[in-house]
C-alpha cells in the first residue's frame, strides 16, 4: 500500500521562504521604480535647467556681440574724429607759425618803418608849406 500523502513538516518554512522572497523582491521592484521615477523626475529638472541655462548664455552672446559692434562702429568714428582733428590741428598750427613769422617781421622792421613813416610825413608837411609859399631860409 501506497503511503499516505501528508504535509511534511518542513515544507512549511520553504514556502514561507519563497512567498517572503517573492515580498521582498516586490518591495524591492517598487522601490526600484520609485528610485527610477525620482531620478527620471531630476533628469527632467537638469535638462529644463541647462536648457534654460544654454538660452540664457546664447542671449548674452547676442546682446554682446551687438555690444560689440556697436562700441567698434562708435570707435571707428572716433578714430576718424581723431584723424579730422589732427589735421585741423596741423592747420591751426601751420598757421600760427605764419601769423607769428609775420608779427616777428612786423617787430623787427617796426622802428626803421616808425622813422621813415615819420620822415615821409615831415617831408609832407614841409612841402605843403612850401607850396603855401613858406620860406625856409633860401
Amino acid at each position: 500500500t501506497p503511503k499516505d500523502y501528508s504535509k511534511s513538516a518542513g515544507s512549511g518554512g520553504v514556502l514561507q521562504l519563497l512567498q517572503k522572497v517573492i515580498t521582498d523582491t516586490e518591495s524591492a521592484e517598487k522601490e526600484i521604480e520609485m528610485d527610477e521615477q525620482h531620478a527620471q523626475a531630476l533628469y527632467v529638472e537638469f535638462v529644463q535647467s541647462a536648457t534654460a541655462t544654454i538660452e540664457a548664455d546664447r542671449a548674452a552672446i547676442a546682446e554682446k556681440t551687438a555690444l560689440t559692434a556697436e562700441t567698434a562702429g562708435a570707435k571707428s568714428e572716433t578714430e576718424e574724429a581723431q584723424l579730422s582733428n589732427d589735421e585741423s590741428l596741423a592747420n591751426l598750427n601751420q598757421l600760427l607759425k605764419a601769423e607769428h613769422l609775420d608779427c616777428d617781421w612786423l617787430l623787427k622792421y617796426f622802428d626803421l618803418r616808425q622813422k621813415a613813416r615819420t620822415e615821409e610825413m615831415d617831408a609832407i608837411t614841409d612841402a605843403k608849406a612850401v607850396l603855401s609859399g613858406a620860406d625856409f631860409g633860401k
